[in-house]
C-alpha cells in the first residue's frame, strides 16, 4: 500500500494537490487492513482495489460462480487478465475465507452485528519545535490564540455489517480548553451489507460517483507514474468519513438501496467557514479549517449549507449506467469575485447539477465516461478507453471537455487543474508494455488547453506534458526505475512596447524532471532506497533555473515487530520554480510530499514499534537546515532562522 500512494502522490505538486487526498490515503490504508474476501466481495467492492477495472472485477466474480471458490489469492492467475504483475499489485488488499452468508432472519441476532468485530483508538500528537511568528504575536495583532500542538485522536468500532466512529482534530494555533473543546469534531453510524440495503450512515460521509464531474468528495488521483488506471475513477458511492479534513464531506444522512438496480439518496446540513464581503455576501467557504487567530475564530462555522441528492445506477452484463444529481443552497449568497479568472467562479445562493455516466466492455475495450450539466448554463464532458493490445501492452485514450461556466462544487474529474473540473479542454493518452518479466514500460501524453482565464491568467492558454517511465527488476531483490516528466504550460508575463506600455504578454512555462531510483532489498530486515532528481524550469522571458535532490534512506527491521525508516535528503534549487519534492513515511495515515527549495539538508526518522498484538506505537522526527537562509515562510509562520523541526507521537490500541 505504501508503494500504491507514493507511486500516485510523488508526481503531484504539494502546492497544487488535492488537499482531500488525506481521505484517500486513509481509504486505502483502511482497505490493506481489512482486506476483501474474493469468495463473497461485490463487483463494487473489487472495484476499490488499486489496479482493478470493471473487466477484471467481473472476471472474479463469473470464476468463483462457474469454476470453484478460490483456496488462496495466488489462484487468481487463473482467472482470465490477471497475470503475476497484476496480482502483486492487488495481493494486499484481498484474502480469502468462506465467509458465510447470513440472511434476514438474522439481523436480530447480535453475532450478526458483531461478526468480525474491530475496535481501534489514535492518538496522535505533532509539533513544529522551532518559534513561529504566531505565537509570539498578542492576540489583538493577529496571533495564533492557541498552543503549536496539533493534536488528533480517534474512536472507532466496525464489523461486517456496522460501523460507529468519532475523529476529532485541532490543528496548531487553535485553543483547546477542554476535551470537549476540540475545533473539529467528526462522527458517523453505519449500517453496511446488510443484503439490498448496500449502505446507512447517519453522521459525516462522502460521495463519489462516476467519473467524479460531479460528484466526488474523498480525493482522487491525478497524473502521474500510473499511466492506465488513473483516468478510470471506480466509484465508492457514500461511504463513512472517517478523516480529519474539515470541509470536504457531508453531514447529515445517506443510503444505498438494491442490488444490480441501486437507488442512493442523500441530505446534508451542515456548517462552513466563508469570508464575510459586507453583512450580505461571503465569499465561497474555505477548506483550510484553520480557526488560528481572532479573526477566523470570528467567522468558524458562519454559514449554513444544505445538500440533497441522489442516485439511480443498474448493472448490466456488460457494464453499468447511472444518472445522478443534487441540489445546494447556502444560507447567503455568495459573491465569485471581480478578477478575470473568478469571473466564472459560483455566485448566489443555490446550485444544482446533473450528469449521466457509463462504464461498459466492448470487445477488448473498457469504455468509461460521464456527462455533466449545472443549472448556471455549464457543462462538462469526459469519455474514455482502456484497451488491451496484447497480453503484455495496455493502453488508454481520455477526452475531456469542461466549459468555463460549469460550476462542479463537488466535483473531482480527472484534468490538468487540481480541484473541481471547469475552463479546460484535454486528451490523454497513456501506454503500459512489459518487455520482460524484469523489465516495464510506461508513458502517456496529455495535451490541454484553458478557453478562459485560469488562476492568475488574463486570457486564455494552453499546454501539454508527457512522462516515461523505465522499471527494471533484475530479481526479487532488486529494483531500478528512471522518469522523465516534461511540462510547458502557457503563462502571463509583463512586457512594454515601443511607447512604453505595459502589455500582458503569453509565454512559455517549461519544466522537466528526471529521476533515477535504486532499491535494494539486502536482506528480509534491511531496504535500502537511493533516488538522484533533477529539475530545470524556464518562463519566458527569465532564464532557465535548476533543482537537485539526492537521497539515502533505509528501512531497518532490528526485530520482527519493531520498524526504523530513517533518510538523508541533499537539495539545491536556484529558486522556488526548481523546487523538488519527496514523498516521506510518516506516523499512520499521515500525507507527507514534502517541498524542498533553496539549499540545505533534511533528515528525518521514523520507528514503528507493535508492542502487542493490540498497541502499537510511531515516533516520527525530521529537521531541515538550509544554507542560504535566515528566515523560513512567513506571516504567522515564520521562523527566524534556518532550521525547522517537526515531532510526531501516535499510539493505536486495536481490539
Amino acid at each position: 500500500i505504501e508503494r500504491d500512494i507514493e507511486r500516485a502522490l510523488e508526481e503531484f505538486d504539494g502546492e497544487e494537490a488535492d488537499q482531500s487526498l488525506e481521505e484517500l490515503l486513509e481509504f486505502l490504508q483502511n482497505l490493506a487492513n481489512n482486506p476483501l474476501n474474493i469468495n463473497r466481495a461485490s463487483i463494487d467492492e473489487l472495484l476499490q482495489v488499486p489496479g482493478m477495472n470493471f473487466r477484471l472485477a467481473q472476471n472474479i466474480v463469473e470464476y468463483r460462480n462457474r469454476e470453484t471458490p478460490f483456496v488462496e489469492v495466488n489462484d487468481l492467475t487463473n482467472v482470465s487478465g490477471i497475470g503475476q504483475a497484476t496480482l502483486e499489485r492487488i495481493r494486499p488488499y484481498l484474502t480469502v475465507s468462506k465467509g458465510l452468508d447470513r440472511g434476514k432472519d438474522l439481523y436480530l441476532n447480535p453475532r450478526y452485528w458483531t461478526q468480525n468485530s474491530r475496535m481501534e483508538g489514535f492518538s496522535r500528537y505533532q509539533q513544529v519545535l522551532e518559534k513561529q511568528r504566531g505565537y509570539q504575536r498578542s492576540d489583538s495583532q493577529s496571533g495564533f490564540v492557541g498552543s503549536p500542538a496539533k493534536y488528533y485522536q480517534r474512536f472507532r468500532y466496525t464489523s461486517n455489517h456496522l460501523s460507529m466512529n468519532i475523529t476529532q482534530d485541532k490543528d496548531p494555533g487553535e485553543p483547546l480548553k477542554h476535551p470537549a473543546d476540540f475545533d473539529y469534531t467528526s462522527w458517523h453510524v453505519a449500517l453496511q451489507d446488510n443484503g439490498h440495503l448496500r449502505d446507512l450512515i447517519i453522521g459525516d460521509y462522502s460521495v463519489a460517483f462516476g467519473q467524479g464531474l460531479l460528484l466526488w468528495s474523498g480525493g482522487a488521483f491525478g497524473k502521474g507514474s500510473e499511466v492506465i488506471r488513473t483516468p478510470n475513477k471506480n466509484e465508492r458511492g457514500v461511504r463513512p468519513f472517517t478523516s480529519a479534513q474539515e470541509m470536504i464531506g457531508f453531514r447529515g444522512v445517506a443510503a444505498t438501496y438494491g442490488n444490480r438496480l441501486q437507488i442512493t439518496g442523500f441530505y446534508s446540513n451542515r456548517q462552513r467557514t466563508a469570508s464575510e464581503i459586507d453583512e450580505t455576501y461571503i465569499r465561497f467557504p474555505t477548506e483550510s479549517g484553520y480557526h488560528r487567530t481572532l479573526n477566523e475564530r470570528k467567522r468558524r462555522l458562519n454559514i449554513a449549507q444544505k445538500t440533497y441528492g441522489g442516485r439511480a445506477r443498474i448493472q448490466i452484463p456488460y457494464g453499468f449506467f447511472g444518472v445522478s444529481g443534487f441540489h445546494n443552497q447556502f444560507e447567503r449568497p455568495v459573491q465569485e469575485g471581480t478578477l478575470p479568472w473568478q469571473i466564472n467562479n459560483f455566485n448566489g445562493k443555490t446550485l444544482s447539477g446533473y450528469s449521466a455516466d457509463y462504464r461498459l466492455i466492448a470487445g477488448p475495450a473498457l469504455l468509461f465516461g460521464e456527462a455533466a450539466y449545472s443549472n448556471n448554463g455549464g457543462y462538462g464532458v469526459l469519455t474514455g478507453a482502456e484497451l488491451k493490445l496484447g497480453d503484455r501492452t495496455d493502453a488508454v485514450a481520455v477526452y475531456r471537455y469542461y466549459d468555463p461556466a460549469f460550476q462542479s462544487i463537488f466535483g473531482a474529474g480527472f484534468g490538468e487543474q487540481s480541484g473541481n473540473p471547469g475552463n479546460e479542454e484535454g486528451f490523454y493518452l497513456g501506454l503500459r508494455h512489459e518487455l520482460s518479466s524484469q523489465v516495464r514500460i510506461s508513458a502517456y501524453i496529455d495535451q490541454f488547453r484553458f478557453p478562459a482565464a485560469r488562476f492568475q491568467q488574463r486570457q486564455p492558454s494552453s499546454g501539454y506534458d508527457w512522462l516515461s517511465l523505465i522499471e527494471y527488476s533484475p530479481n526479487s531483490n532488486l529494483e531500478f526505475y528512471t522518469l522523465i516528466r516534461y511540462k510547458v504550460r502557457e503563462e502571463e508575463y509583463v512586457d512594454f512596447d515601443e511607447l512604453g506600455r505595459e502589455l500582458r504578454v503569453l509565454g512559455e512555462a517549461r519544466r522537466t524532471g528526471a529521476r533515477l531510483q535504486a532499491e535494494y532489498q539486502v536482506n528480509p530486515s534491511i531496504r535500502l532506497r537511493t533516488r538522484f532528481d533533477m529539475v530545470r524550469a524556464r518562463s519566458t522571458p527569465e532564464d532557465a533555473s535548476w533543482g537537485f535532490l539526492v537521497f539515502q534512506d533505509i528501512r531497518f527491521y532490528p526485530f520482527q515487530k519493531f520498524r526504523i525508516d530513517a533518510r538523508i535528503t541533499l537539495f539545491d534549487t536556484d529558486d522556488f520554480d526548481s523546487r523538488v519534492f519527496q514523498f516521506e513515511n510518516d506516523l499512520l495515515y499521515v500525507l507527507s510530499n514534502t517541498m524542498l527549495f533553496d539549499r540545505g539538508q533534511r533528515m528525518y526518522i521514523v520507528i514503528n514499534y507493535q508492542v502487542a498484538s493490540w498497541l502499537d506505537f510511531w515516533f516520527k522526527a525530521a529537521t531541515t537546515i538550509y544554507n542560504n537562509r535566515d528566515i523560513i515562510s512567513s506571516g504567522n509562520l515564520r521562523i527566524d532562522g534556518n532550521r525547522r523541526s517537526d515531532i510526531g507521537i501516535q499510539a493505536r490500541v486495536r481490539f
